[in-house]
């Protein structure tokens, strides 16, 4: 429920133990790493961290990393893994993963994996120089003359181009005339141009030379194969077979690989967890026989760090003080199991900055209502509700897809409640009366309970922005920017209500004189303070925008009712016989699935526009930064902890 104080660790040890403490660090999962290089950019400091060695040694273990994952999209591509949602990851303790990480037999198949890899490249290159030789020789298949003997002799010239197809007649005319002694043979011809063969004697060269350039003759250079272009086509259909034959054998090889990608993504995760660990390494600065290290703890963890440090590495110095000023710090926020869930929302807009405290434990009431009443059905929520605790439990999330699930459970358990209220069971399907309203009888209630909402969260807002600066000893700007709105809102809102049309006009006056005479007093004369303040009272408007906003939880859970009404309607002119009753229910399956994705998605991302919007415009400013911890993160794997830390 609060922000939990952050503390900045200071660790002095051995230099030969550098390697056991980061691994002692990563295993905790609680303290996440400064890297104190960015603050030390002169050249003194420079010879504190040490560059080309671990430079070499991530090189070395990310190319190792990199290799294993080629092998195993490799073998994906030929053998997908098969793994169910509900498989826990096999657990591994490191001296097992380390093992693994040295057989030279996984290697062997990495590398054989490679030269497949490189064996089905080249013969891609071989199939397109192929595919290119047989285009080239498509247009030229009914020469019966061996490509090899198109060249030319001592005396005779033999050439094969192309020439337009009208031209032809009169190009084989000009050569009767003027170079007798020549030959033009149409090979294949289309509408535009003609293939052919031209054989003439080299003394005619200049007279075949002047008649072929006035009718646009184009050499071509056919590709040099063994016998004729129909031949070599033949041949190239047979070459085809064969790379198919290869490629399947490098598929069936693949398979027969895919065997060992449990061993591969066991050593997958080592080197990653080795690569995590070097690159905390470098983030240290070291003297000859020493090193140096930061990094951020949370207070309730400090001495938990602190212990298991000191068992492992007694020699070791550590110390935790408050951070600086100058400190970019990490938020860790601490919440009931509850709220928790919520934290993925806040976080989606931006963690807490250093002047906010954690709006979570408002939001969870907020978006929990806000939830449930767009959605609004009760059959809707206890298959939200189920689908959330199935995830948790046999899935284990953890992280934001944890929070995401819990989210999905608690709205659920919300939409449970206000379609009970509303009436609504999986629409109208079994005609259940609502235990408060019908809101598609009586929407005008239903908009009534979401303004009344609405103001009664926007009122919130201004609490916790009076809060923040009461608690930054501003107490003043409370009084003057949350609690003359306070009163002149009060003041508006209860005109309404005709009894109290008196007090309302006193508290309407004051607050309105009030923010006329305060909201302009960083300004520095007297028109410059009066003309803001009168201004200011132009935000009565964008109060009453912010109400507004509110109806869409009417149109929400109106939307879900009507169209869950149609499914139903739909569904039931289906159901005369035994197959329409079967296509009954599978229409009315399929038809609430689809209702109850759209609509959960749709009151997911209105329930936070209205909280980032109309609720978080209040008082909350942002900018902080989430708590990331040096810890293991694998892939493929569990890792067994040896001990207990």
């Amino acid at each position: 429920m609060a922000i939990v104080d952050v503390k900045k660790m200071s660790v002095i040890a051995l230099r030969r133990d550098r390697s056991k403490l980061v691994e002692i660090f990563q295993k905790l999962g609680s303290v996440e790493i400064i890297d104190i290089r960015d603050k030390t950019s002169q050249e003194d400091w420079e010879k504190l961290f040490e560059t080309q060695e671990s430079t070499r040694a991530l090189t070395e273990i990310q190319g190792k990393l990199g290799e294993v994952q080629f092998a195993l999209d490799f073998m994906a591509r030929y053998a997908p893994a098969k793994k169910s949602l509900l498989a826990e990851k096999p657990a591994y303790d490191e001296a097992t993963m380390e093992d693994l990480s040295h057989s030279e037999d996984l290697w062997a198949v990495v590398r054989e994996c490679r030269d497949l890899e490189a064996r089905l490249n080249a013969l891609k290159s071989e199939e397109m120089r192929l595919s290119s030789t047989v285009d080239l020789l498509k247009p030229w298949d009914n020469l019966d003359v061996p490509v090899q003997e198109i060249k030319p002799t001592q005396k005779v010239a033999i050439f094969t181009g192309t020439l337009p197809s009208n031209a032809v007649e009169m190009v084989k005319n000009l050569l009767k005339d003027r170079a007798p002694e020549s030959a033009l043979e149409v090979v294949s011809a289309d509408r535009e141009f003609a293939n052919v063969l031209l054989v003439y004697r080299k003394s005619l060269e200049q007279e075949v030379s002047e008649i072929l350039k006035e009718n646009s003759w184009s050499k071509v250079d056919l590709p040099q194969v063994e016998g004729t272009p129909a031949q070599a086509i033949k041949q190239a259909a047979e070459k085809q077979k064969e790379f198919e034959t290869s490629r399947q054998e490098v598929a069936d090889r693949a398979v027969e690989l895919s065997a060992e990608r449990p061993n591969l993504e066991v050593v997958y995760d080592y080197y990653n967890l080795m690569s995590g660990r070097v690159g905390a390494e470098r983030t240290a600065g070291n003297t000859r026989e020493t090193f140096y290290m930061e990094g951020w703890v949370a207070k309730p963890d400090a001495e938990r760090v602190k212990k298991a440090l000191l068992k492992k590495i007694p020699e070791a110095y550590i110390t935790f003080s408050d951070p600086g000023e100058e400190d970019d710090v990490p938020v860790v926020l601490k919440n009931p199991g509850f709220v928790e869930p919520f934290e993925m929302i806040t976080d989606l807009y931006s963690p807490p900055g250093k002047n906010d405290f954690d709006p979570n434990i408002l939001v969870s009431v907020f978006y929990f209502i806000f939830f449930g009443m767009m959605i609004s059905d009760a059959g809707y929520g206890i298959v939200l509700t189920l689908l959330g605790l199935w995830a948790l439990k046999t899935l284990k999330p953890k992280g934001i897809l944890k929070k995401l699930m819990g989210l999905i459970t608690l709205g659920g358990i919300s939409t449970v409640f206000w379609g009970a209220m509303f009436g609504g069971w999986f629409g109208d399907l079994f005609n259940a009366r609502p235990l408060w309203m019908n809101p598609l009888d009586d929407p005008m209630s239903l908009l009534i309970v979401s303004f009344v909402l609405g103001i009664i969260q926007i009122f919130v807002g201004l609490g916790a922005a009076a809060y923040k600066n009461i608690k930054s000893g501003n107490v003043l700007d409370a009084v003057y920017d949350q609690g003359l709105w306070a009163v002149l809102l009060i003041g508006l809102i209860m005109f309404v209500y005709p009894p109290l049309g008196g007090v309302a006009k006193v508290l309407s006056i004051v607050g309105a004189i009030g923010l006329v005479l305060t909201q302009g007093r960083s300004k520095p004369n007297i028109l410059g303070k009066l003309s803001s303040g009168i201004l200011s009272l132009y935000d009565v408007t964008g109060y009453l925008s912010d109400v507004l906003s509110y109806s869409r939880i009417l149109a929400l859970g109106l939307a879900t009712g009507v169209i869950a009404m149609v499914i139903n309607t739909m569904a039931k002119m289906l159901g005369f016989n035994i197959i329409g009753y079967v296509l009954m229910a599978v229409a009315l399956v399929i038809g609430h699935v689809f209702n109850i994705a759209i609509n959960a998605l749709g009151a997911y991302v209105h329930s936070s526009r209205l909280q980032y919007v109309e609720f978080f415009g209040k008082f909350y400013e942002g900018g902080g930064r989430t708590f990331s911890p040096f810890m293991v993160k694998t892939k493929y794997t569990n890792l067994m902890s040896e001990e207990e830390f």
